[in-house]
């Protein structure tokens, strides 16, 4: 029997990462994983199969914003990141890089504007991505935190400040684009935001990887 190709999920910590996992499940109560508000719970690589889903999911660990980690912690769990998908990369079909809205503007300022010599977090796990050229989905997560005006504004700063690492980020309006325009969609786990768009996209890459 074909081993079924894998999807990974990656984001920094605390983006909900394993909550859009048990939302792809079919039977999401049968998924042990851990879920909650402590950034990093989430210490292990797990590779989640069903028998009624079509794939694997690689629900990868997160790092940075860890409260009370050490640097070397993080920096032990970002080499095991690097080392799993160097070697593992073959295997994706398709990747989906979660970022939280909450925390672009920290983010940046952090990375951005206050350390010119620094890349933030979220545009380094997408660089990386593009270089085994595998595909990708922005998705950014926990809009429903922020009213709508302030919504449109961080993703502008989000899509505008990408633009200086040569990531060009645009909404998702056509599931099948490529090209080296990368595609996002505002997402809600807890509301369930656009997950029928996520699942679509899922499966046309399955698809295309199936042919």
């Amino acid at each position: 029997m074909a081993q079924k190709p894998s999807l990974l999920i990656i984001g920094n910590s605390n983006v909900g990462k394993t909550s859009i996992t048990k939302l792809l499940l079919p039977n999401p109560k049968d998924f042990k994983g851990k879920t909650g508000k402590n950034p990093g719970s989430t210490m292990l690589i797990k590779t989640i199969s069903q028998p009624n889903l079509q794939y694997k999911i690689s629900d990868l660990p997160g790092f940075g914003y860890i409260k009370g980690s050490s640097r070397r912690r993080e920096e032990h769990t970002k080499k095991q990141l690097v080392i799993h998908i160097e070697k593992n990369y073959s295997e994706y079909f398709f990747s989906l890089v979660v970022i939280n809205i909450l925390r672009i503007e920290d983010e940046l300022t952090k990375y951005h504007d206050s350390k010119s010599n620094t890349i933030p977090l979220s545009y380094e796990l997408i660089q990386f991505i593009k270089e085994f050229k595998l595909p990708i989905l922005v998705v950014i997560n926990k809009v429903d935190k922020v009213s709508d005006f302030h919504k449109n504004r961080i993703i502008s700063l989000f899509i505008e400040k990408a633009k200086t690492y040569n990531i060009f980020l645009s909404p998702l309006t056509k599931i099948g684009e490529s090209g080296v325009i990368i595609p996002y969609i505002e997402f809600s786990a807890i509301k369930k935001l656009n997950l029928d768009i996520l699942k679509n996209i899922i499966n046309f890459h399955l698809s295309k990887k199936n042919k």
